[in-house]
């Protein structure tokens, strides 16, 4: 693809506009930030001085210093989420120091907390039109949780975050915002890490049995790293991202430092994991002719207790013109499945340098270097739990003079035990990303920005299947996936605010946004290993496989905020996207968005009103907006969708130069390639969202209690399938945009301070999240993903679709002739894993100084799951279940022999409530007396006992109806098929502060 923007000029501007600099003299200004009730220092807030861009964070002694401040009068401005906002005027002199100190006020409403996602520069929430989330990153560090991504599970409304599985390092999170917004090409929202979009991919690269067993790549980011996170979850508010924010964004930003004294973090943890249920299996004395026999329950052999420790260090600090924050954590985990375990090294670095009082320099690198043992799992006949539930309870894996016995029910089933002790899949992840951005302010209403940055990392993932393991691979086999992945992103923005009079002021930016991605993977296998060889070089039969893939997008955007006496705001913004992923006649797409918001308790009628009675403020909001989805790489526009060379240079096995997705993009590579057999599209386009918004915000009790609602519509077109093609083309499918998709629902978010005095502070925060799915239009015929997940128009996305049992007059299963269930011919709607809605209730209470307790509970209510283990141990009669087969005659327990089999196929019977409930957090932090703190010389010492996933309340009978076999696709939602459990955790941490 050639794109030619007209881009020359902008770029210019950024180019030739640090030259512009001039010297100016300059002073300091420092504080100390209180609690308006405690009087204890706040850590972690924000100050900023109005019109300059200039901010530093508060440290844990709440201290601040603002460096290289212009002279002459300023507003100085605190703010943190949970607190009112302060401000004051302070007189800058040069070469001196100006103090403000800053007593802040506990209060639920944060109408002038600032966030910079969806907006174009940094914009106090009163502005916007639409709700974004923020969760700071105190949180993030304190909860137990081993990833980012799950941390956030329970703290953001409208947010269903999904751990899909209970493996080392993070099990993998599924993370889908007002539900379901494509079919096909995925329901992540976009990431981005400081300006700088990242990849999150979750591909899973050697078949381990079950897509639940892959980390997705956000895994890397260290939790200890963060400062806050911003959560957009729809289009209207993300419409300046333009055709990658369909499923909405969330965008990282992490530590910068602050100004004075050095400040030293060091933090250990130490974790231990175990399974908190386990299945019930047939443990009955005698077989079914009545003869004693010995029964075993493998759980006791494929689970263990996990552990996991943890240590990091930080350092932060800085002068009037440099900020820096350095951060370092190890982290080691054995699963609680044998020989499975997760290790983890990283490294950030974050530099910030005031070069001229109108010319800051940010610079940020972070090294990840990861490595993973896994083990199967999860559908695989070869998986360890798998082999569990298809194996009589009366059959030993124990080996027998050092051999292990091969599996009775079949040439593809291995040993449990065997594959944990010889089977090797470990996993090797180098990733680097950074950022250099540059912000000029050659006056304090005028703005320019620039961030380049990058995201590369290689992943290596091998297999090791021995020779006579697995009488299906009776030579064995070795595999080696070598994956490649660069994302390089190019930003640049302008920023102009002009005050017409006392009444009218205009914000205006425009930027632009180039991003370009390579992935490169390559692929070498062999069997008929060598006896003692374990790599691919080892074998006498080799093959190998490449794949390229490369993606350009190109976007250009708008914005125009009128702001009316600091009450009333409207926000109008076009985004002008290109890819390399669209057909040619589609090449160029226009997102628009238009918002509003209205400070109705700023009126001076409000106070003397009814409104003003009942509400201690009161916001209205409503926007429209538009967002799309590209398609995947594997769906990306081409002639043909992937090519495959027509001579394999004469060995056998070997493919090569698979380029997938830029056949426009570089024509020379199509070179003595054939034709696949999917049809290329010259007018493929993005999935394209529309939706409309409208909400309000109140705040009650002098603002210790608020509320948000809001309301959402949302209409996806042009979703992207495959339409099969008569074979008569040559081809047997082509990508198309063919289809229509609705989201409508309701979200609450409340937040109140209970209780406020010297010694008690006691917050809760609320979150309810309604949501209703439903394919409008689809112009192929109804088809069904994984095992029973389906797509019909009418019908929300992924509904369980399959046999049912017969019923008689009075609703009662029928029953043949040996008094088994019959089952139905066809196949109907038996259930629906999307939940009919989700919520959440987070309490924190802090006792004094030295005490913190946080309690949180969440949970779904009315999605269903498909428990196809519980079909497998029917199958096998190694449940439960199969012992009331087994019963004596007479028993009114007894089932017919053959009951459990003959309901196999009855899908209906394995589709189960998954409603439940978890205590999902529970920590105590207590903080040692300052005076012991100061005799050990140090600043601050914390102590923290923290249990996660400690008990669900459920009627579902698996291990945890959380979880899900196919991660984070789209459609194969609410699947449970031996995946590993999720575990429950108990934390005990040290943190000291120098």
């Amino acid at each position: 693809m050639r794109l030619r923007p007209p881009c020359v000029a902008l770029l210019c501007c950024f180019a030739v506009a640090p030259a512009l600099v001039s010297a100016q003299e300059t002073g300091v200004v420092r504080g100390r930030v209180t609690d308006a009730a405690t009087g204890q220092p706040v850590p972690e807030v924000r100050i900023t001085v109005t019109g300059l861009s200039l901010e530093v964070t508060s440290g844990a002694n709440g201290e601040y210093l603002l460096p290289a401040v212009a002279t002459g009068p300023h507003e100085v401005v605190a703010r943190r989420v949970g607190f009112a906002a302060a401000r004051q005027t302070v007189e800058v002199a040069a070469e001196q120091t100006a103090v403000a100190d800053f007593t802040l006020r506990a209060v639920a409403v944060a109408l002038d907390a600032v966030v910079v996602t969806g907006a174009a520069a940094p914009t106090p929430t009163r502005v916007l039109g639409s709700s974004i989330s923020v969760v700071n990153g105190a949180d993030v560090a304190e909860s137990p949780a081993v990833t980012v991504d799950a941390a956030l599970q329970g703290m953001v409304a409208g947010a269903q975050i999904t751990q899909n599985s209970g493996n080392p390092g993070g099990g993998g999170v599924s993370v889908r915002l007002r539900g379901t917004s494509s079919i096909i090409s995925g329901s992540e929202p976009l990431y981005i890490v400081d300006g700088v979009i990242v990849d999150n991919s979750s591909d899973q690269l050697i078949d381990l049995g079950a897509r639940s067993n892959v980390q997705n790549r956000l895994a890397d980011l260290d939790p200890n790293d963060i400062d806050r996170i911003e959560v957009i979850r729809g289009a209207a508010a993300a419409a300046l991202y333009g055709s990658r924010a369909n499923n909405g964004v969330v965008q990282i930003f992490t530590k910068r430092g602050r100004a004075g004294t050095s400040q030293f973090t060091w933090q250990s943890r130490y974790t231990t994991e175990g399974v908190a249920r386990r299945l019930p299996m047939n443990l009955y004395p005698t077989d079914a002719a009545g003869n004693p026999v010995t029964r075993y329950d493998y759980q006791d052999r494929v689970f263990q207790s996990g552990r996991l420790l943890e240590n990091s260090l930080s350092i932060d600090g800085g002068d009037d013109r440099t900020t820096y924050y350095v951060g370092g954590s190890w982290t080691d985990e054995n699963g609680i499945i044998p020989n499975s375990a997760a290790s983890r090294k990283s490294g950030r670095v974050n530099l910030t340098q005031q070069l001229y009082p109108t010319l800051r320099l940010s610079l940020g690198a972070n090294y990840v270097n990861s490595h993973d043992e896994f083990e199967p799992n999860g559908e695989q006949t070869t998986g360890v739990i798998t082999a569990v539930l298809f194996t009589p309870t009366t059959f030993s894996f124990f080996p027998v003079n050092g051999v292990y016995p091969k599996a009775p029910t079949g040439a593809s089933f291995a040993n449990p035990l065997e594959v944990i002790d010889t089977w090797k899949a470990p996993q090797d992840v180098t990733r680097f990303f950074g950022s250099v951005q540059a912000r000029y302010t050659p006056r304090p209403e005028l703005a320019f920005e620039y961030t380049l940055g990058y995201d590369g990392y290689q992943q290596e993932v091998d297999q090791f299947i021995p020779r006579g393991s697995l009488s299906s691979e009776p030579t064995g086999r070795s595999t080696a996936i070598l994956r490649d992945s660069r994302i390089v992103n190019s930003d640049g923005v302008a920023t102009w605010a002009h005050r017409a009079g006392d009444r009218l002021e205009l914000n205006t930016a425009a930027g632009f946004n180039y991003t370009w991605q390579r992935i490169a993977t390559t692929t070498a296998a062999a069997t008929d290993l060598l006896p003692t060889g374990e790599l691919v070089s080892a074998g006498a039969v080799p093959f190998a496989g490449q794949g390229v893939v490369e993606l350009i997008t190109l976007g250009f955007y708008g914005q125009e905020t009128v702001n009316w006496r600091d009450r009333l705001y409207v926000t109008g913004a076009l985004r002008w996207d290109a890819s390399s992923t669209f057909g040619p006649s589609e090449r160029w797409q226009v997102f628009p968005k238009l918002s509003t918001s209205y400070v109705v308790s700023e009126e001076p009628w409000f106070a003397g009103s009814l409104p003003g009675r009942l509400f201690s403020s009161l916001r209205v909001r409503a926007a429209l907006g538009y967002a799309g989805n590209q398609p995947s790489s594997a769906n990306a526009y081409g002639n043909v969708d992937s090519y495959v060379k027509a001579v394999n240079s004469g060995r056998v096995g070997v493919v090569n130069s698979i380029t997938l997705g830029n056949s426009s993009l570089r024509p020379e590579r199509q070179r003595e390639l054939v034709n696949s057999i999917t049809l290329g599209n010259s007018s493929l386009r993005p999935e394209r969202q529309r939706e409309f918004e409208i909400g309000a915000d109140f705040g009650l009790r002098q603002n210790r209690v608020s509320i948000e609602a809001t309301y959402y519509n949302k209409l996806v077109k042009d979703l992207l399938l495959f339409r099969p093609l008569a074979t008569s083309t040559g081809y047997t499918q082509r990508f198309e945009n063919i289809g229509e998709m609705s989201n409508k629902g309701f979200e609450l978010l409340a937040r109140s301070i209970n209780l406020e005095t010297p010694r008690v502070r006691w917050a809760t925060t609320v979150t309810y999240s309604h949501n209703r799915n439903r394919i409008e239009r689809l112009n192929v015929d109804p088809f069904t993903l994984g095992y029973a997940n389906r797509v019909a128009v009418g019908q929300p996305v992924g509904f369980f679709y399959g046999r049912y049992y017969v019923r008689d007059a009075n609703g009662a299963i029928a029953l043949d002739s040996l008094g088994r269930p019959k089952g139905s011919v066809g196949s109907k709607n038996i259930g629906d894993p999307n939940p009919d809605w989700m919520a959440s209730l987070l309490n924190e209470v802090q006792l004094g100084r030295s005490l913190r307790l946080r309690v949180l509970f969440d949970g779904t209510v009315g999605n269903d799951v498909l428990n196809f283990s519980r079909r497998i141990l029917d199958i096998f009669a190694t449940g439960r279940d199969a012992e009331r087969e087994l019963l004596p005659f007479g028993d009114p327990n007894k089932l017919p022999a053959g009951y459990l089999f003959a309901r196999r196929n009855i899908f209906e019977e394995y589709v189960e409530d998954g409603s439940f409930v978890k205590l999902r957090e529970v920590s105590l932090t207590y903080r040692v007396a300052d005076a012991l703190a100061r005799q050990l010389r140090l600043r601050a010492v914390d102590v923290t006992l923290a249990g996660r996933n400690l008990h669900t309340w459920t009627h579902y009978t698996g291990y945890d109806p959380e979880m899900n076999l196919f991660g984070q696709r789209t459609v194969e939602r609410g699947n449970d098929f031996a995946t590993v459990p999720i575990p429950r955790t108990w934390t005990f941490g040290v943190r000291l502060t120098y």
